[in-house]
């Protein structure tokens, strides 16, 4: 930690005493300079899990926007491929190897669009850069970090806090919970009609622990899924997630235990204290008659 520490006070030292002249372009249009370069060690695939330090700043006046000491000592983000290049940290750590550090200039507006996947907070002028100070510090796979959280028994409900951040952390979900804690994530909107109490939702779904490990699905067992909506037949996740969908509509929900099978869990299938995530279709809704 006090390593951590040290590296980041030095790179703020540097930058500060430095201008942006000194910094290269690369193809992307993100301006880089290295204060450290492994160039024969480990190159990070796409899909591996990277632990890193990082700090970003507007770079006009270096105030700080987020800071990794201040969420884990252990920071973690997948490495994942872009659509568009030029402003996402993706295109940082494609340049670099394990160990290395380095200081990067993104156009801001582009950062939150294509990294955040939201606009920019209105304090950062139009134009703008941010300043990424980074270090990759280990790499490891992502079969492996699945393999790992397959093999986690969660002792209560703090400790499926923290995996749950972790996922969240590192799939890049940026989507609030509802009040109750759900996660409702649509990925199609419907155009039908909407389930109210004591209708028949047909439904097809996939259920997957949070490392990826399948637990159920109606496409294994080539059957749609039948139950009546309102009275209680499914964990109160479902029921509320469906309550925001209409026929034809798709929808990722991430559901905490205390939403679904709770301290006890499901015997034979889910632990306790298990979060559980479904890609859900709504198929039909038939109104009670």
């Amino acid at each position: 930690m006090k390593k951590t520490i040290l590296f980041l006070i030095i790179i703020t030292t540097v930058l500060s005493c430095s201008n942006n002249k000194s910094y290269k372009k690369d193809k992307t249009g993100i301006e880089y300079k290295f204060f450290e370069h492994n160039a024969n060690a480990e190159k990070p695939k796409y899909g591996d899990i990277l632990v890193l330090s990082m700090t970003y700043a507007v770079a006009d006046n270096d105030s700080i926007i987020f800071d990794t000491r201040e969420v884990d000592s252990d920071f973690k983000m997948r490495f994942k491929t872009d659509t568009y290049p030029g402003g996402s940290i993706n295109d940082c750590f494609n340049m670099m190897n394990v160990g290395d550090s380095a200081s990067f200039l993104i156009d801001a507006e582009m950062f939150y669009i294509n990294t955040k996947n939201q606009d920019p907070p209105k304090f950062i002028k139009k134009g703008s850069k941010l300043k990424f100070n980074i270090k990759i510090k280990r790499i490891f796979s992502y079969k492996k970090y699945k393999k790992e959280r397959e093999k986690v028994i969660i002792k209560d409900q703090k400790e499926e806090e923290m995996i749950l951040k972790s996922f969240l952390q590192h799939e890049s979900i940026k989507t609030k919970p509802t009040k109750s804690g759900l996660y409702y994530i649509e990925e199609k909107k419907g155009t039908g009609k909407k389930p109210k109490a004591g209708d028949k939702v047909i439904v097809n779904y996939t259920g997957t622990f949070v490392s990826g490990k399948v637990f159920d699905s109606t496409f294994m067992r080539n059957e749609p899924f039948e139950f009546t909506y309102g009275v209680g037949e499914v964990i109160q996740g479902w029921e509320e997630g469906l309550s925001y969908m209409k026929e034809g509509g798709k929808a990722q929900l991430i559901i905490p235990s205390y939403l679904a099978y709770g301290k006890k869990g499901y015997p034979g299938l889910i632990a306790p204290n298990t979060t559980l995530i479904f890609e859900i279709e709504l198929i039909k809704v038939i109104r009670k008659k």
